[in-house]
């Protein structure tokens, strides 16, 4: 491992080249001719929708009245909540259609130049850098995840923090224990829950590695005492900035329907099987076929280029550094634990955390990860020593070469004898009006054995341009054939993975209903509350987390989930007559009652009451701590209603009441960690403008 030179940082023509191959590859989507489908409008997008709405109009995203009859915002582990780029997007432009899907795109290209800022560490020679960077950036994870925004999120630190944390190894200063703790801080905060846990053994592994690895000059005494302090310092810092979203989820957790540790069956679910690891060399085949592969469309595909995945056979055929065998034995591993299985089931009885994740697929990132490294150190070996084409190499191309031709021939008869192929079916695409109604009937109509012959071929005339740019060592000529390689594997899978069939202007022409702001909602029964038709419900999920009325009919799909909520959706029998009643009101039906709202957001609501005797005003908000009342100065915890409302008794005459959500704790430690980042922000700019002048 060399150290980390200035002759090592991206160029502007460099970022510009990764933007075009992205903006390339991930073509349906950065042109905004189609939108991100399925979870990423569903799921994601309506949290993060909330707090851009909530801050525009002036209020701290706490509690969210809109989705399942509300739940505090800040206990959400999958929207990024305490991510400070959600709060940086939310709070500025704000989130719509194109904001969203523009930062989905900049996490991907982030990963990419992370790629490329790590490879620099073993200091290998820069194109090289950037056909691993590509291969990050277009890999089969975020090509299979373009829906999951905080997989892609989440993946796009990870780069980053493995090149920190190396550094921290080696050298332990201020300014990189404080960079460390940003990059982890933005890691941990973006991810889903599963890659935290996975990057806590990724980087557990790292350091036991660094301490056993003889490459060091230091004893192992001398490499504890060189880094226990730095650790400890970097451990406290991160813990300290960490504090609201700590705290935050701390919170929630007695309360969360998934809180506790999933059982055995459940765990062995949606892995990436060792059939999808045919996508290494067929990205295209797994898009169809799910008798065979047997997991969901998203968890297969792991590709990361032919030039890589050459080079990655030749590492563990050949003679290897001890960074490679690491890299291999760590990516081994965690491709094993992402398959299910045996090798689940056994980290799920003795590895600690591992029981609360549910996608076993989404563990393949790392093994990506190692594998790109220690494929790119591989080919590096090849440039650096001026090897010839020849030997376990040679062996190891024409090996391939054979199993695509034969995959070819397989398809194409396949296709052909079994009348299992799209080609019979060409003349019904002219019938269809419109390229996206042209392309959904292609993507329904074409075969697994078209997608082999089709792929096939494409492989095979890439692996041709590879041998020749192999034997004539010439590495720019290279680069583009991996560019090549990436967008074409994107472009070929991203219709069945990513891409919705309508474009993004109708996303947002559907979201543009929604109101604007954070308006009073309407005392009208919930069961009048507005609805979508079923093709515009498609393209954003449920209307009830975008009409700014509260309550729905049917619980809304979604990752956070109370358990008094859960119980009132299993047992609809008990309290489904509150449907024909506003998320107001009081249970004295009386001539002369009323409720009346006199101002309303999504923490506190000021409520005007007239009742003709003593009663009590029914709120459908989920019944959750830190809830109060206060009714002439009386400050009061608010009571239970059924299994998951809340209530308030009223007196007889006219009251004035406000409603209110006070998780104290948690705005105090949201603001230590704000001022904690912005205090680190700081220091850290101070010591990079210092470093600056000296130089």
């Amino acid at each position: 491992m060399q150290v980390y030179t200035k002759t090592n940082r991206l160029s502007i023509k460099t970022f510009l080249f990764f933007a075009v191959v992205l903006f390339l590859a991930y073509l349906p989507i950065s042109s905004f001719l189609f939108f991100l489908k399925n979870d990423a409008f569903n799921g994601y997008f309506p949290p993060k929708f909330f707090m851009s709405e909530s801050i525009h109009a002036g209020y701290l995203p706490l509690w969210n009245p809109y989705i399942n009859f509300g739940f505090p915002q800040y206990g959400d582990m999958s929207a990024g909540y305490w991510s400070p780029v959600t709060w940086l997007v939310a709070s500025t432009i704000g989130y719509n259609a194109y904001t969203l899907t523009i930062e989905a795109l900049l996490y991907i290209l982030l990963g990419g130049i992370g790629m490329y800022q790590l490879t620099g560490v073993w200091d290998l020679r820069k194109n090289i850098r950037i056909i691993a960077g590509m291969a990050f950036m277009c890999c089969g994870y975020h090509v299979g995840h373009l829906q999951h925004f905080n997989w892609l999120s989440g993946s796009a630190f990870l780069p980053w923090c493995f090149w920190s944390y190396l550094l921290l190894l080696k050298t332990p200063s201020l300014k990189i224990i404080l960079g460390n703790v940003l990059l982890f801080y933005l890691l941990f905060s973006s991810a889903h829950p599963g890659i935290s846990i996975g990057a806590f053994y990724f980087f557990t592994a790292i350091l036991i590695f660094y301490f056993f690895n003889n490459e060091h000059s230091l004893s192992l005494k001398e490499r504890f005492r060189k880094t226990g302090y730095g650790h400890f310092i970097f451990i406290a810092a991160l813990l300290l900035l960490s504090a609201g979203m700590l705290t935050g989820y701390a919170d929630i957790l007695p309360h969360f329907a998934r809180g506790e540790k999933i059982s055995l069956e459940a765990s062995l679910a949606d892995s990436t099987g060792i059939h999808s690891w045919i996508s290494v060399l067929l990205p295209f085949a797994t898009v169809k076929n799910a008798v065979l592969f047997n997991t969901d469309l998203s968890m297969r595909d792991c590709y990361f280029s032919l030039v890589l995945l050459l080079f990655l056979l030749l590492a563990y055929l050949g003679k290897k550094n001890n960074w490679q065998k690491f890299l291999l034995l760590t990516g081994l591993l965690f491709l094993l634990l992402s398959t299910g299985g045996i090798f689940k089931t056994f980290a799920y009885k003795f590895l600690p955390m591992i029981g609360y994740v549910r996608l076993n697929g989404e563990f393949r990132i790392f093994a990506l990860l190692a594998f790109i490294i220690a494929a790119a150190i591989e080919l590096d070996k090849f440039f650096l020593q001026n090897k010839k084409f020849g030997g376990s190499l040679k062996w190891l191309y024409y090996s391939v070469e054979i199993i695509l031709m034969t995959a070819i021939v397989w398809g194409i008869y396949k296709s052909y004898t079994g009348k299992e192929s799209l080609l019979f079916l060409s003349d019904k695409i002219g019938l269809h009006n419109g390229i996206p109604d042209k392309l959904k009937f292609i993507v329904d109509s074409i075969s697994f054995y078209d997608t082999i012959w089709m792929q096939g071929i494409i492989q095979l005339l890439l692996w041709w341009s590879i041998k020749y740019s192999l034997q004539k060592k010439n590495i720019s000529l290279l680069t583009l054939i991996v560019a090549t390689d990436l967008i074409l594997a994107s472009l070929f899978n991203i219709p069945f993975t990513g891409a919705g069939k309508a474009s993004l202007s109708q996303v947002q022409q559907v979201l543009n209903k929604s109101p604007k702001g954070i308006p009073i909602p309407a005392l009208h029964p919930i069961n009048r509350n507005d609805t979508l038709p079923v093709s515009e419900k498609d393209l954003l999920g449920n209307w009830s987390m975008y009409n700014k009325q509260i309550g729905t009919l049917v619980e809304v799909p979604y990752p956070i989930q109370l358990k008094d909520t859960k119980l009132f959706f299993e047992n609809k029998g008990k309290g489904l007559d509150y449907f024909n009643e506003p998320f107001l009101f009081l249970k004295d039906k009386k001539e002369n009652n009323s409720v009346r709202i006199n101002s309303f957001n999504p923490n506190k609501i000021n409520i005007v009451l007239v009742a003709d005797s003593n009663t009590l005003l029914v709120v459908q908000q989920n019944y959750y701590p830190h809830w109060y009342y206060k009714i002439r100065e009386n400050k009061k915890p608010v009571e239970k209603e059924g299994l998951n409302y809340m209530r308030i008794p009223v007196d007889k005459g006219t009251s004035d009441v406000i409603l209110s959500f006070e998780p104290d704790m948690i705005r105090k430690a949201m603001l230590f960690s704000f001022i904690t980042l912005l205090i680190y922000l700081l220091l850290l700019a101070g010591m990079i403008l210092k470093n600056k002048r000296k130089v």
